[in-house]
């Protein structure tokens, strides 16, 4: 499916999960890159590119990873920047739509609660490294996923480090679970509104501070997060991904609880 436009180029990836936004880093701040959670391997996300440069990297150490994979892939006049993925090419090779170009991995960038995603970005070629100067992707606003109703939700899964919830009462579709919002919120101090400069969240207004050249308003997530009256770290949601992760909160799998925000 397309999930965004960068000049004449469309980002294409199979049906899975994937963030602009959810993530404390710059280029995801500035609209200038995506985060796709494939299932295993990393698939190329263009109609043709070729793989011209491998770096291995030195990261700082969120998880106990201090290294992490650069790859560079021409497309067209532009390049396209890959991160977090275990190359599975050779420099000079050639590869077209849906191709696997390596294996996900951890990395020393990761927060505790991240899994395992490539990162992506385009750049102009002569300058395809630093954080800032990436284009602007224009994300594909669309119906993908089931809006919470209410502030009920049931803990499906827990893992050491996160839990993922399921809303109990849903309405209408949304890019993510709480409709055209997304991010880690509060805890990456940031979120977005897809198709405006407004929203509510549980109750909550909120107002863009900033809109980016795509049109995507930034917000400033000044709040606190609680679960069942727990205090928690906070809520993230993700594009084409229907349940809420949580992180924090001392609960199991089956219980139902309640959302506020203050």
């Amino acid at each position: 499916m397309k999930i965004g436009r960068i000049n004449d180029l469309w980002l294409e990836i199979p049906d899975v999960r994937y963030s602009f936004f959810d993530t404390p880093y710059t280029p995801h701040k500035l609209g200038t890159a995506v985060d796709v959670y494939f299932e295993e391997k990393a698939l190329f996300p263009f109609e043709e590119g070729k793989l011209v440069e491998i770096r291995r990297i030195r990261t700082p150490r969120h998880i106990p990873v201090g290294d992490d994979y650069l790859l560079i892939f021409e497309v067209g006049d532009l390049c396209l920047k890959v991160l977090h993925v275990e190359p599975g090419l050779k420099v000079g090779e050639k590869v077209f739509l849906g191709d696997e170009i390596g294996s996900l991995r951890l990395s020393g960038f990761f927060s505790p609660w991240s899994e395992r995603h490539a990162h992506f970005e385009v750049r102009k070629c002569e300058d395809r490294y630093r954080a800032r100067g990436g284009l602007t992707i224009f994300p594909e606003v669309k119906p993908l996923t089931p809006i919470a109703k209410g502030k009920e939700f049931e803990v499906v899964e827990k893992t050491p480090t996160y839990l993922w919830l399921r809303p109990l009462k849903t309405r209408g579709r949304g890019m993510t679970p709480f409709g055209n919002i997304e991010g880690g919120l509060p805890y990456y101090k940031y979120g977005a509104i897809f198709n405006g400069k407004e929203a509510e969240l549980f109750g909550k207004p909120l107002e863009a501070t900033e809109v980016l050249p795509n049109g995507v308003g930034i917000f400033t997530a000044n709040f606190e997060v609680f679960a069942s009256e727990q205090k928690v770290r906070g809520v993230g949601v993700y594009c084409n991904e229907g349940r809420v992760k949580l992180i924090g909160g001392d609960l199991e799998v089956g219980e139902v609880i309640e959302i506020e925000i203050v």
